[in-house]
């Protein structure tokens, strides 16, 4: 039903009047059913305001949202919200809420104009920006709602296999859990990162099923590979270029020994696993992520934030890793914020639902 037919009505359809509204994008409240579920059990009717004046956003009650906000600010009246919650809504909707006499609450604000509003409680999900946002407290976002992280063991002994590229001020960078066809995107991008700069390829093919096929693939690149179960020295010979690791073990193994991460799962459409960002944000590593997957929550919030680099195809993929390289103060400086925000996602859903009332 359009805005239009809505003011014009003398009765509001049911689950409007008196419900608690959520205003946001219509991508971040399909991503917000858990929210949605829980400001639900806790305050009863939930109806949606979405951004865009055609935009749906699923079988909640809702109203749209245009760019004039003259007769959304009507209707809003007319409606008389329990409380209004802006998800992610932009600073420049601040007038819309100040129009209204009901609580309001503005949950992963970005910028500081929603600190120029009378808003009950502003919430931020990025302790960086927590920062700049007067008035604000630190939640993280409810649509990631991790609940703990896992722990992660530092065995550095691993490390050492790779002396010789570090004397030989080599870089290292790992492919990580790739997955289906991943590995066809993977050569290419090495080839031309070796060509800038010479480095060694750690790649790691998420599916022991996978590895046998994927390595007699890799033949035809003419790469010189040393496969990680069949090492027979001490150290990675120099002269090597790719490092080829089929367990899961110095899989896990292999994220403090390198200079950048690529997640595998990230990189093409075909692959099956998500991507696994976690582990190297824990171990301190920069984080390069392909355009597949960015509907999982965890994924789509860490690229909002910025704190992984987000590529949209395997050239931006190559751009990320050489600007890394060029750039090791910035790679330490990303790996630091995707750190301290990754920490704070944990137990967001319960502080950001405590916080409305």
């Amino acid at each position: 039903m359009g805005l239009l037919s809505l003011f014009g009505l003398g009765k509001l359809p049911q689950g409007l009047a008196g419900a608690t509204l959520v205003i946001g994008s219509a991508p971040a409240l399909f991503a917000a059913g858990d929210f949605l579920d829980g400001l639900q059990k806790k305050f009863g009717d939930v109806a949606l305001g979405v951004i865009g004046s055609e935009a749906n956003a699923g079988s909640w009650p809702q109203i749209p949202v245009p760019e004039d906000l003259t007769k959304t600010i009507a209707l809003l009246k007319k409606i008389q919200p329990q409380r209004i919650i802006c998800l992610g809504v932009e600073g420049r909707y601040a007038n819309l809420v100040s129009e209204v006499s009901c609580p309001v609450y503005w949950v992963n604000a970005s910028d500081w104009q929603a600190a120029q509003t009378d808003c009950k409680l502003i919430m931020v999900a990025d302790p960086l920006l927590y920062q700049t946002i007067p008035h604000s407290v630190l939640t993280g976002d409810p649509l990631v709602n991790l609940s703990a992280l896992p722990a992660i063991e530092m065995d550095t002994a691993l490390c050492e296999r790779f002396k010789e590229q570090r004397e030989g001020d080599r870089w290292v960078g790992f492919f990580a859990a790739t997955g289906e066809d991943e590995e066809e995107e993977v050569y290419p991008i090495f080839n031309r990162l070796i060509r800038h700069k010479m480095g060694l390829l750690v790649l790691a093919p998420l599916d022991e099923a996978r590895c046998e096929p994927v390595y007699r693939e890799s033949i035809k690149y003419k790469l010189q590979t040393i496969r990680h179960n069949r090492l027979s020295t001490s150290f990675i010979p120099i002269k090597t270029r790719v490092y080829y690791v089929e367990e899961p073990e110095p899989l896990a193994g292999m994220y403090p020994c390198v200079d950048f991460v690529v997640a595998g799962g990230s990189i093409h459409q075909h692959a099956h696993n998500i991507p696994d960002i976690i582990t190297p944000i824990l171990h301190g590593k920069p984080v390069i992520l392909g355009p597949a997957h960015r509907d999982n929550p965890l994924v789509k919030a860490a690229v909002a934030a910025k704190v992984v680099l987000a590529a949209e195809n395997s050239n931006e993929i190559f751009e990320h890793a050489k600007y890394l390289l060029e750039n090791p103060a910035e790679g330490e400086r990303i790996a630091a914020h995707a750190r301290s925000w990754l920490e704070a996602q944990v137990g967001s859903l319960d502080r950001v639902m405590a916080g409305i009332v």
